[in-house]
């Protein structure tokens, strides 16, 4: 894995060690596992379909394809997938990921912990480095490299000489294309990466400045206007921080027609409340790898556990670029349950865009090392991290904020007990309430660019 090995290896200094392009690699693990949550789905199918295929072959295993395409094909087609859904996920047998089943197990038991601290080793990184990833990128947390760097980089020629490019795309290295999921970002969209890493490797290898001199320290590709702008720092330092708070008459769901947005603080409202049943989670719509890319969320249109809030049609372009955070109040009847936020743009045909999503695990509200149950019925206040994004909402179309309590298997279900999720198979449903009044004034903090 470049981007990590690269990252790992920086703070050792080698001496010929001049420059380096690293590209989707999230600077903390928990900007990735957010709020600790497993992302089940994309490391499941890595886990079997690349990492045992490969220690498969070196074990001479009989049975494990030795191709990783044929790998994944049988994970879709034959297995039907059934891994994901296998309870408890500390049992899946061995057999099924030659080689790599004590690895499993350990990260289950501690992937709420980030081993590398690629953050903390940035003091002694001293050179130039390049990276790039998308908006959709489950390592969007890149950006963590990017102001580790120029904050805190061993050098002033480091801290100066850092670099992100970031388009609307997912993780990949290679496909930067202009067509994304069900999205066609515009000609602008199509990148290559042979010509990033020829002009940045000509500017600090062979000592010509070329096109990468000229280049701002970030390159960000805003979504909607569908165009490249340079910007200089992260966040960024023009942003008018817009809270939007959520409404409603107490029916936020689908079928009673959904919440409303605004920037009116809420005055005496009911709350919205749903049942979140881990045995039914809100399905994640991605590709087979387990990779995001903006499909058309109607295909969840119907769901009950799915809390609706936006905006009327806009009458001016609202640009959004940089992190989000939502300020939730809630309840549940379960001792520890997840709740899931999604920011969305609804086109005026009624196509459903998601831009970006955040997660919060009770039990880690407060804390990783010291997690806490929640009391059954009390109402607290959540501050979920949503993943940032650069997004022009165009008129005519609507700020959707979706609050719901899954997103399988981008992330492993809440069993809602309270107990070790990866090691017991009981399931129970919970009743969630959302509050959104005076005094439990839940709003989404958007990073409005002017």
């Amino acid at each position: 894995y470049d981007g990590w090995l690269q990252w790992e290896l920086a703070p050792t200094r080698p001496p010929h060690l001049v420059a380096m392009l690293a590209s989707g690699i999230t600077a903390n693990l928990l900007d990735r596992e957010l709020s600790g949550v497993l992302r089940l789905g994309r490391v499941l199918e890595w886990t079997m379909n690349n990492l045992s295929v490969d220690t498969a072959r070196r074990l001479d295993h009989p049975y494990k394809t030795r191709d990783m395409d044929e790998s994944s094909r049988r994970f879709v087609e034959q297995d039907r997938n059934k891994w994901l859904w296998y309870l408890p996920l500390m049992d899946i047998p061995d057999e099924s990921m030659p080689g790599m089943g004590s690895h499993w197990r350990r990260w289950l038991a501690d992937h709420a912990t980030d081993h590398f601290r690629f953050q903390q080793k940035a003091s002694e990184v001293a050179v130039p480095v390049l990276g790039t990833a998308g908006w959709y990128d489950q390592q969007i947390g890149i950006f963590g490299h990017f102001t580790g760097m120029t904050q805190n980089g061993r050098t002033e020629r480091a801290r100066q000489n850092q670099h992100l490019i970031i388009g609307p795309w997912t993780h990949t290295l290679l496909n930067l294309d202009r067509c994304v999921g069900d999205v066609d970002f515009g000609a602008d969209a199509q990148c290559s990466f042979y010509d990033f890493a020829d002009a940045w490797f000509t500017r600090w290898l062979k000592e010509d400045p070329g096109p990468a001199d000229e280049w701002p320290p970030l390159q960000l590709f805003v979504m909607g206007a569908n165009l490249w702008r340079g910007e200089y720092e992260w966040p960024l330092a023009r942003t008018n921080y817009t809270c939007l708070y959520l409404h409603s008459e107490g029916m936020a769901d689908a079928h009673s027609g959904g919440g409303t947005l605004s920037e009116a603080e809420p005055g005496d409202e009911p709350q919205d409340q749903y049942v979140y049943d881990p045995r039914d989670p809100l399905m994640t719509l991605y590709t087979p790898g387990g990779q995001q890319v903006p499909l058309d969320q109607r295909a969840l249109a119907g769901r009950r556990d799915v809390m609706i809030y936006q905006t009327p049609p806009l009458a001016e372009p609202v640009e959004v670029t940089g992190p989000i955070e939502m300020k939730l109040w809630a309840s549940s009847s379960a001792r520890d349950t997840d709740f899931v936020v999604k920011l969305l743009d609804v086109w005026p045909d009624g196509f459903v865009q998601e831009l970006c999503h955040g997660i919060v695990r009770a039990r880690y509200r407060h804390s990783f090392d010291a997690p806490s149950l929640l009391e059954p019925g009390g109402i607290y206040e959540y501050t979920i991290r949503v993943n940032p994004t650069s997004n022009q909402f165009q008129p005519g179309h609507r700020i959707r904020l979706d609050v719901t309590s899954s997103d399988f298997p981008n992330f492993d279900r809440n069993h809602n007990t309270g107990g070790d999720d990866y090691r017991e198979d009981t399931l129970v449903a919970a009743r969630q309430r959302i509050f959104h009044d005076r005094d439990r004034p839940s709003h989404v903090i958007l990073p409005v660019i002017p």
